[in-house]
């Protein structure tokens, strides 16, 4: 599995697009994670071993007004950073954890792991037992 790594989700901050224990491939990034992109990336000083969010605006944007009070001496995204968002409206953000360092993103989840099945799809379409 050289290029992926596996995660399982924890907790709800990604309902309904993933559910609490589904697991899932993410592909390790050779390149800069793009806008609405599902991410998988390590916060330092966490127990967490990583969190799992949506990618919102990328470097260059303009900060979405939702963070701007979070984040007022920040007009734009900076190189090397994104911003994040969970798909459930309680879940933690960027306005919670900051700007996420592209350094810290494991992989992106163009893939999910179907618990009950235990296929992954790939995105060439090729079934492989997880």
């Amino acid at each position: 599995m050289i290029g992926w790594i596996r995660v399982i989700v924890r907790g709800n901050s990604m309902s309904p697009t993933l559910r609490d224990g589904q697991r899932l491939l993410a592909r390790r990034l050779r390149r800069d994670p793009r806008r609405r992109e599902v991410i998988v990336f390590r916060v330092a000083d966490e127990q967490l071993p990583h969190r799992i969010k949506r990618v919102v605006a990328v470097a260059g944007d303009p900060l979405p007004d939702w963070l701007v009070p979070a984040l007022p001496d920040v007009s734009h995204v900076p190189a090397g950073h994104v911003a994040v968002a969970g798909d459930n409206a309680r879940s933690q953000d960027s306005r919670q954890l900051g700007l996420i360092a592209c350094r810290d993103i494991l992989g992106a989840v163009p893939a999910r792991r179907l618990a009950r099945s235990g296929f992954v799809r790939h995105p060439a379409g090729v079934d492989e037992l997880a």
